[in-house]
C-alpha cells in the first residue's frame, strides 16, 4: 500500500508540477492563455509562442533528464555494489562534457546529434574506466575505492575541459553546460534526445530484476546460470544512453543521480524492481520543481538548476552519512 500511494502521489505531483512550469516563469501567463495555447495554438499570439516554443520543450527536457539521471543513478548503484555510486560522482557527467567541449571546438555551434554523439564518446570513456574498475576486487571490497577514482576520472575530464575553454575561447558558449540548465533546449534537441533517453529508461527498466540480483553479488548471478559480466555491460549501455544525452542537454548535474534513489528506497525498499521506476518518476518530479524554482528565485534573472540541484542535494548527502546510510 505504502508503495502504490508513492507511485500515486508521485505522479500528480508531476503532472500539476509540469502544468505549473507552463504557466510561470518571467513572464506569467494565465491558465486560460496555457489552455487555449495547448488546445488552439495561435502562431501570432505571443503568449502561445511563449508556452510552445520555449517553455514545452523546457518542461520535456527536465521531465527526461531527470528521469534519466534517477534512472543511472540506480542502476550504478546496483550494479557497482556502490551506495554513492552516480553517473556525475563517478566522472561519466565530467568525460560527457568534456565530449562536449571538443565538439565546440570543432564545431562552433554544433548541431544537436553531434553534441550527443560528442556527449556519448566522452561519457563511454569513463563508463569504460569505471567498468573495468568494477571487476577488480581493490575496487569491489571497498566503495571508497570506487569513488576515488570517479572523483580523479571527473577531475582529470573537467581540467580538460577547462583547458580547452581558454585555448580556444570557449568561456561564452560553454558555461551554460558547465552550470547545468534548461533553458537553452528547443524543439530540434527534444525530437532527438527524446527516443534515446527512452531506449535508455525501457532497457533499464527491463532489466531491473538483473539489476537486484547483481546487487546481491555475482556469485548469486552465476548461481542462477546468468553472465554477471554480459548482464554489467547492457545496464552499463542504458547508462551511457540516458547520462550521455542528458549531459548534452541540460550539461552536468551532480547529486541528482545519487540522491535520489537514497531517498524513494525510504517508500519503496530495496527491492531494484521497484526502486528503479520509482527513482525515475521521482527523479523526473524533483528537476522539473528544482527548475520552476530556478525561474522563480529571481526573476526575470535565472538561477542555474544546477546550482538550485547542488543547495538541495548537498545537505541532503550530508543527512544521508550522518544517519549511517551510505
Amino acid at each position: 500500500m505504502k508503495t502504490k500511494i508513492f507511485f500515486l502521489v508521485t505522479g500528480s505531483l508531476l503532472i500539476v508540477a509540469m502544468f505549473c512550469s507552463l504557466k510561470y516563469g518571467a513572464v506569467e501567463s494565465s491558465w486560460r492563455e496555457l489552455t487555449d495555447s495547448l488546445l488552439h495554438f495561435d502562431r501570432g499570439n505571443q503568449t502561445h509562442q511563449l508556452i510552445y516554443y520555449l517553455r514545452i520543450p523546457r518542461v520535456l527536457a527536465c521531465l527526461l533528464v531527470g528521469a534519466a539521471f534517477a534512472n543511472s543513478g540506480a542502476v550504478m548503484q546496483g550494479i557497482t555494489h556502490n551506495p554513492v555510486a552516480d553517473s556525475g560522482l563517478l566522472g561519466i557527467n565530467a568525460g560527457a562534457g568534456l565530449g562536449l567541449a571538443l565538439a565546440f571546438v570543432f564545431f562552433r555551434t554544433p548541431h544537436p546529434m553531434i553534441a550527443i554523439l560528442a556527449s556519448f564518446t566522452g561519457a563511454a570513456m569513463a563508463l569504460a574506466i569505471i567498468y573495468l574498475a568494477s571487476s577488480q576486487k581493490a575496487f569491489s571490497r571497498s566503495s571508497i575505492h570506487m569513488v576515488l577514482l570517479g572523483a580523479a576520472i571527473g577531475a582529470f575530464f573537467t581540467a580538460l575541459s577547462q583547458a580547452i575553454r581558454l585555448l580556444f575561447n570557449l568561456n561564452q558558449a560553454l558555461t551554460f553546460w558547465f552550470v547545468g540548465g534548461s533553458s537553452n533546449v528547443n524543439w530540434t534537441q527534444i525530437k532527438i534526445a527524446v527516443p534515446v533517453m527512452v531506449l535508455g529508461i525501457i532497457g533499464s527498466w527491463q532489466m531491473r530484476r538483473q539489476v537486484t540480483l547483481l546487487s546481491m553479488g555475482d556469485d548469486t548471478v552465476i548461481s542462477l546460470g546468468k553472465d554477471p559480466q554480459k548482464i554489467r555491460q547492457k545496464l552499463m549501455f542504458c547508462v551511457l544512453l540516458l547520462a550521455g544525452t542528458a549531459v548534452s542537454l541540460v550539461g552536468t548535474i551532480s547529486f541528482l543521480g545519487l540522491i535520489i534513489p537514497h531517498i524513494v528506497r525510504f517508500f519503496v525498499g530495496h527491492d531494484y524492481r521497484l526502486v528503479i521506476p520509482a527513482a525515475t518518476l521521482f527523479g523526473a518530479l524533483f528537476f522539473v520543481v528544482a527548475d520552476l524554482s530556478a525561474r522563480l528565485i529571481a526573476p526575470p534573472l535565472e538561477t542555474p538548476v544546477g546550482v538550485v540541484i547542488t543547495l538541495i542535494g548537498a545537505p541532503l548527502l550530508l543527512l544521508q552519512i550522518r544517519k549511517g546510510e551510505l
